[in-house]
């Protein structure tokens, strides 16, 4: 990605974020703040994305994994403020489990898939196939 690709990326992103920053301030209420981590999460995923196609490292795309569980987590514990009694306690629980959940599936992809495996082409020759080979004893 070129620098100009780069400034053009992160001038579109903080646009974004202002245009959702400014639709969140038309609302009331929980709504806000709803709207308004949504608007933070979505930057940050953004960004995320656009560092990990300039880099392209594995590293890179777990922090976009990690910055999307963050977000929906946010998210959703603003949503169970709502909540009344008993419900708003299981809801966060809730919301912290499927966190974690997402924290670890972001590792398990890390591990499952480091750069070097994420190529297209074989990381070792591929052996010649059988018909190929020389044979030990050939038939007389």
């Amino acid at each position: 990605m070129s620098d100009e690709e780069l400034r053009a990326e992160t001038d579109r992103i903080a646009a974004q974020y202002s245009t959702a920053i400014a639709h969140c301030q038309s609302l009331q209420g929980n709504d806000k703040h709803i709207c308004i981590e949504d608007a933070k999460g979505s930057q940050r995923v953004a960004q995320a994305e656009r560092d990990a196609k300039v880099l392209g490292d594995a590293g890179h795309s777990y922090q976009v994994r990690v910055a999307r569980a963050e977000a929906d987590y946010r998210v959703a514990n603003e949503r169970c403020n709502e909540m009344r009694g008993d419900a708003v306690g299981i809801c966060k629980k809730d919301a912290e489990a499927a966190y974690r959940k997402a924290q670890q599936d972001a590792q398990v992809k890390r591990v499952e898939a480091p750069p070097a495996m994420s190529t297209d082409r074989p990381l070792t020759p591929l052996a010649p196939a059988r018909s190929d080979l020389p044979l030990a004893n050939p038939p007389r």
